[in-house]
């Protein structure tokens, strides 16, 4: 029987076969259907040409119709389908100079980069499975499809998303897969940083962290990834580190290497792997919560300033502390907070103005904000409107003595 993923795409393969054509389940669903993980997106290859699927469809999106993938709407849902097709030589290490279309599906899936990732099902759940990628998903094994020296001379990427498998699915890469990586991973300065950056991110999600660590020293991969390749001693101690739970963002990835050596700059970091503004912010924000709970622990103030994020900055103690909390402890002290945010301070900047209508608009205001919020998270002022004035004019007085 077919998982509820592929019943929703069952009437796009039926249409397909309706009107005479072959079509396939293929790719990461595929694969993990058979090992009962999680489906994902669905993908589906056929010997319908675009223009057949054009035709027979009422509704697509021709999202990549150079390389015979059109993207069928039916009922809100999206399902990639692509023709079969053979590549030619990768001049540029990504793309391949032409693409042609096949009529046979064994041909189609010999073009892909794992036997795990090259195995088709039909509408029945059968399979087809030419390169022995179901024997592989039971063995644990990461095996190319062919040669591996052609497969990564082809997609240099593909190394660094053989190791991201094995975070990913907890598998091991065979020998000659392990073999060629530690020959050609110098091949991965040919490729853009933004596509090393987009895997080494999915790496560090996946619970089996420390073993594709492990290979990537093993192999010598990072030697050619960036900012690594010039500092050995930051991935020597990321490899030591035991990382037990996927990190949930980008930004706890990118604080954890700042951490690691503070003389490299987290800009330095998010520049040269051309991170997002939110990833960036993530991390500046983990960075200083980390750097506060190292001069004063686990404080209200901490607390606070951290917010939600405290599950990643638990993570970021652990690694470097090796110190372990109780979340749902410092989640109860969180919530006995008297405020969780400085919206929720029973004064303004305004209110400021009002007790000292003398002065003028300046950075003073934001200071004696700063103040205020920290003395009522301490627990050392009600959040009280009679005592801040009271308190503040105390401070004012002190500071015109």
């Amino acid at each position: 029987m077919l998982d509820q993923p592929f019943i929703k795409a069952k009437p796009v393969m039926e249409t397909l076969e309706d009107n005479g054509y072959e079509c396939f389940f293929v790719g990461g669903a595929v694969r993990d259907c058979l090992i009962s993980r999680h489906i994902g997106d669905i993908d589906i290859a056929t010997n319908a040409t675009p223009n057949d699927m054009q035709r027979i469809f009422p509704k697509t999106v021709p999202v990549g119709i150079e390389h015979g993938t059109v993207l069928v709407i039916h009922n809100g849902e999206s399902f990639e389908v692509t023709t079969y097709r053979t590549e030619g030589e990768y001049k540029d290490y990504r793309h391949p100079s032409e693409v042609s279309f096949v009529k046979d599906v064994k041909l189609d899936l010999s073009r892909r980069d794992f036997t795990i990732n090259a195995i088709a099902m039909d509408l029945e759940g059968n399979l087809l499975d030419p390169f022995d990628g179901k024997k592989d998903l039971n063995e644990r094994v990461i095996r190319t499809v062919g040669n591996p020296h052609d497969r990564f001379t082809e997609d240099p990427l593909r190394m660094l998303r053989g190791v991201r498998f094995v975070s990913q699915l907890n598998f091991n890469l065979d020998e000659a897969t392990l073999t060629a990586i530690s020959e050609q991973h110098h091949l991965l300065n040919k490729i853009s940083v933004e596509r090393i950056t987009d895997e080494l991110v999915k790496l560090f999600k996946h619970a089996n962290i420390n073993s594709a660590l492990k290979i990537i020293r093993q192999t010598g991969m990072d030697q050619s990834l960036p900012i690594f390749k010039d500092h050995h001693h930051i991935f020597s101690r990321l490899n030591k580190m035991v990382f037990n739970q996927p990190l949930n963002h980008a930004g706890v990835m990118f604080a954890i290497f700042h951490l690691i050596d503070p003389n490299i700059s987290l800009h330095t970091w998010t520049k040269t792997y051309k991170v997002s503004n939110n990833i960036k912010r993530k991390a500046i924000h983990l960075i200083d919560s980390y750097k506060s709970y190292h001069d004063q622990g686990m404080s209200n103030v901490v607390l606070y300033n951290v917010g939600k994020q405290l599950p990643d900055l638990l993570q970021i103690i652990k690694l470097f502390n090796l110190k372990s909390y109780n979340i749902k402890e410092l989640q109860s002290q969180y919530q006995s907070l008297p405020i969780k945010d400085r919206s929720e301070l029973i004064v303004t900047g305004q209110n400021l103005l009002q007790w000292f209508p003398h002065e003028k608009r300046g950075q003073w205001i934001g200071k004696y904000l700063n103040r205020i919020e920290e003395a009522v998270i301490k627990g050392e002022l009600q959040n009280s409107r009679e005592e801040i004035e009271s308190k503040v004019r105390e401070w004012k007085r002190q500071e015109n003595d």
